[in-house]
């Protein structure tokens, strides 16, 4: 009996090989949503946060599945892992399961500006292999 291990012409594993195809890395991230950022009015100096908030900086999503007024709650962070505020809650369940099942999201700032009293943040956001 031959070994599996060994390839040899016209062999089954030679042809596994040649007709399976493995997942290849993302030539670039995989955008999924834009949105704002949700709870910005509650986040204690939003003020001088604010001014270090452009467009183009990237934005740590953390998942906080033990919070009481939303299971799927997804925390907001700059780059300085200051809280900026939170996913929406009418779209963050799909981007909560993804996170639970260990794929990395992030987002992105697009937009920023006041309305009155409210920092109005626009973000993107994706799915990334690092």
């Amino acid at each position: 009996m031959k070994e599996l291990s060994r390839v040899e012409s016209g062999g089954l594993l030679q042809t596994l090989h040649s007709q399976v195809q493995l997942p290849t890395p993302y030539s670039e991230d995989v955008f999924l949503l834009h949105t704002i950022v949700a709870g910005t009015t509650h986040v204690a100096g939003i003020e001088e946060l604010e001014p270090f908030l452009r467009p183009g900086d990237r934005l740590e999503l953390i998942r906080v599945p033990g919070n009481p007024s939303d299971p799927n709650a997804i925390k907001i962070y700059n780059a300085d892992r200051v809280k900026v505020g939170y996913v929406p809650k009418k779209e963050n369940q799909i981007l909560a399961r993804l996170m639970d099942a260990g794929k990395l999201l992030y987002a992105s700032v697009t937009e920023k500006s006041w309305q009155e009293d409210w920092l109005r943040i626009g973000i993107d956001i994706y799915l990334t292999e690092d």
